[in-house]
């Protein structure tokens, strides 16, 4: 007897029903993005990856409702270029990688069936971790993977669409549950991963679809942040001096303090490096003779550039792109050399369109991209395909890094070797961020309270105390422990100057030399450079 086979009532679908799916999957995703968010390892409230994909697909969605009527393959090139375009964080990137897969399997296709769903969806696995230099076990890329493997299996067995999706949902699931055990840092937190889960939501909103009414979403607008400069001190000073044997940056830091703003001085041996933004230059220079013989000055009129620049930027050979989140943080990354900084950071991650513009807009053959952040890395490395210019990729992964990498440029070195001593600079470089516990949780068998402070060395959880001053007896001790000579503290919005200094006196009742400066950072009270 013949074998009977099933068939669903959306054996193929069109154009027309996959946009649907996909606006149907955008609106689940907006729907559950702070679930999603809720399982960062660490229960701090940043933006990350529920709004993340969120916006990358919502992104996609804003394309597809301008106009209709188009075979599979059309809606599916719409939606993967407008992903990219969107994409934020590294969550959004690979979602939008999986989108560009699947647009190239069903190009030219009017309509999709089992199989070839199936293919598209092993196509975007491929695509997206072709882009990922080090893909780990336990994200969403192994979630997308097992279920693409499953769907393709199904497919042979049966040519229906909608029987596949049902597929990839059974089989997404049961690779969601196993991401915990999969991943070391989320075995240590107990959850799954988040990327993971978003791909689920996104395949069962697809699936909603098939029978459920339509859905649109709140439209999403990237703002270009235009801020107005003020500029109090009139002459950027930088030079570097060779001290004396006697003579101590610190010593050195103390005289310059009182004498501008955005003083930052670098130790690096025999040599230390100043930049300091100050209206009395030449008393500046003066005071440092006391401590070492000249080896590089400069001195700029800021007022003077700020005015021509507003005429006409001059076209250099070598330009900067940063990001950073924070009046006093995105200043500082100006002053240093930064051409454009990109607002964005751990709450809200920028779009690759947003880094685009910027690197287009630098009049630089080539542009040195400092994400200062490791969920903005892989969106930056999306620039490299879409520029003419020469894009290289520093891979900072906190401010204080991007901070070290623009003080180490030097213009008379070549490419190669700035990137060389860029590259050195920034990996001497240790972060600690201080912030308070979104939620109650648990990690690596310490318990967090809700509010209760976090201190987080390098993405690794370094103490939780409900008390200051213990974080900051832990922080002096990691600081010693690792015989780190140069700290710099930056406080965020929701700290005082004077709360900022309790701080700073704190660390050097440790015996732990510091210096302070307003960052204006969000929902982070502190973060603290160690090198």
């Amino acid at each position: 007897m013949e074998k009977t086979m099933v068939k669903s009532a959306h054996q193929k679908i069109n154009g027309d029903e996959f946009k649907r799916l996909i606006i149907s999957a955008s609106y689940e995703l907006e729907k559950n993005k702070e679930i999603l968010n809720d399982l960062n390892v660490f229960p701090v409230p940043d933006g990350d990856t529920g709004s993340n994909m969120s916006m990358t697909i919502g992104m996609a969605v804003q394309e597809l409702v301008k106009e209709g009527g188009h075979g599979i393959g059309e809606v599916t090139k719409k939606i993967a270029g407008a992903s990219l375009r969107g994409a934020r964080g590294n969550s959004g990137v690979i979602v939008s990688l999986f989108l560009r897969g699947i647009a190239k399997r069903l190009e030219n296709a009017l309509e999709c069936d089992g199989i070839s769903f199936a293919e598209a969806l092993y196509e975007g696995v491929k695509t997206a971790y072709s882009a990922v230099e080090s893909p780990a076990d336990g994200t969403i890329l192994t979630v997308a993977k097992h279920s693409a493997i499953m769907a393709l299996k199904r497919a042979r067995e049966n040519n229906d669409f909608e029987i596949v999706l049902d597929e990839v949902i059974r089989a997404s699931g049961e690779a969601l549950e196993k991401t915990v055990y999969e991943n070391p840092m989320l075995e240590k937190a107990g959850v799954v991963d988040a990327g993971g889960m978003g791909w689920l939501i996104i395949m069962n909103g697809m699936k909603r679809a098939l029978t459920c009414e339509d859905y649109s979403l709140p439209e999403i607008e990237i703002k270009k942040i235009e801020k107005e400069e003020d500029i109090p001190y009139a002459y950027c000073t930088e030079f570097i001096i060779k001290k004396y044997e006697d003579a101590t940056a610190s010593s050195l830091k103390e005289i310059l303090k009182n004498m501008g703003e955005s003083l930052v001085v670098i130790d690096d041996k025999d040599i230390v490096k100043v930049h300091i933004h100050t209206n009395a230059p030449y008393d500046v220079l003066g005071k440092a003779l006391l401590y070492g013989e000249y080896e590089n000055v400069k001195v700029e009129n800021m007022r003077t550039q700020h005015s021509e620049r507003l005429v006409k930027e001059k076209k250099k050979e070598y330009g900067f792109v940063t990001v950073a989140s924070g009046e006093g943080l995105e200043s500082l990354l100006s002053d240093l050399g930064a051409d454009r900084v990109v607002h964005g950071g751990k709450t809200m991650n920028p779009s690759f369109e947003e880094l685009r513009c910027a690197t287009e807009e630098v009049l630089a053959d080539t542009v040195f991209v400092l994400p200062n952040n490791k969920n903005t890395l892989l969106v930056c490395e999306q620039l490299k395909e879409s520029s003419k210019k020469k894009i290289t990729i520093i891979p900072t992964k906190s401010i204080p890094q991007g901070i070290s990498a623009l003080m180490a440029f030097d213009e008379g070195r070549s490419c190669e070797e700035n990137i060389k001593e860029i590259y050195k600079k920034v990996e001497g470089v240790s972060t600690i961020e201080i912030t308070r516990a979104g939620r109650n949780s648990s990690f690596d068998n310490v318990k967090i309270e809700k509010n209760s402070y976090l201190a987080i060395c390098d993405d690794r959880l370094l103490a939780s105390s409900k008390e200051l001053d213990t974080i900051v007896r832990v922080v002096a001790e990691k600081i010693k422990s690792d015989n780190k000579r140069e700290v710099s503290i930056y406080y965020g919005e929701d700290v005082t100057e004077s709360e900022g200094n309790d701080l700073l006196n704190d660390l050097n009742s440790h015996n732990v030399e510091s210096s302070l400066y307003y960052g204006g950072q969000p929902l982070y009270h502190y973060i603290i450079s160690i090198e």
